[in-house]
C-alpha cells in the first residue's frame, strides 16, 4: 500500500509539472521571428520582453544603410502592445533623423505584416509590408 501511495504522489507531481510547463504562448507571440523589409535586403528580429514587443535590426544591406541609416543590432521599434487584433502603441526612432514616430502592426496572414508609421494623425502615414523570412 505504501508503494502505491508513493507512486501516485510521484505521478501527480509529474502531471502538475507537465501542466504548468504546458502554458500556451500569448497570442501576440505570432509576430515573433525574423522579418524582411520590402526590398528583401535588410531584416529585423521581433522579440518580446514582458508583455511588450520590440524590433531589432538583424541584417542590413547597403541600401538600408545608405537610405535609412539602419545599423545592425539597433532597436528600431519599442513598446508595441498586443490588443487582441493588432500590435499598437509602439514607437519607432528613425535611425537617420532620430525622429520618433508612432507604429502599428497588423498581421494579414502568418507570413505578412503590414506596418503603419505615422506622426501625429494617421492621415499622414507610411505603410509597408514585411514578409516572414
Amino acid at each position: 500500500m505504501l508503494v502505491v501511495t508513493r507512486v501516485c504522489r510521484i505521478f501527480l507531481g509529474l502531471l502538475i509539472i507537465a501542466l504548468v510547463g504546458a502554458v500556451p504562448d500569448p497570442p501576440g507571440d505570432q509576430i515573433l521571428g525574423r522579418w524582411l523589409f520590402p526590398s528583401q535586403g535588410s531584416s529585423v528580429n521581433i522579440y518580446r520582453q514582458g508583455n511588450r514587443y520590440f524590433v531589432r535590426v538583424a541584417e542590413v544591406d547597403q541600401a538600408g544603410e545608405k537610405n535609412y541609416g539602419l545599423v545592425k543590432d539597433s532597436v528600431l521599434i519599442r513598446d508595441l502592445g498586443y490588443n487582441g487584433a493588432d500590435w499598437t502603441g509602439g514607437r519607432l526612432t528613425h535611425p537617420k533623423t532620430g525622429m520618433s514616430l508612432s507604429v502599428e502592426v497588423h498581421m494579414e496572414e502568418p507570413r505578412a505584416l503590414t506596418v503603419t508609421i505615422y506622426k501625429g494623425i494617421k492621415l499622414l502615414r507610411k505603410t509597408f509590408v514585411m514578409t516572414r523570412q
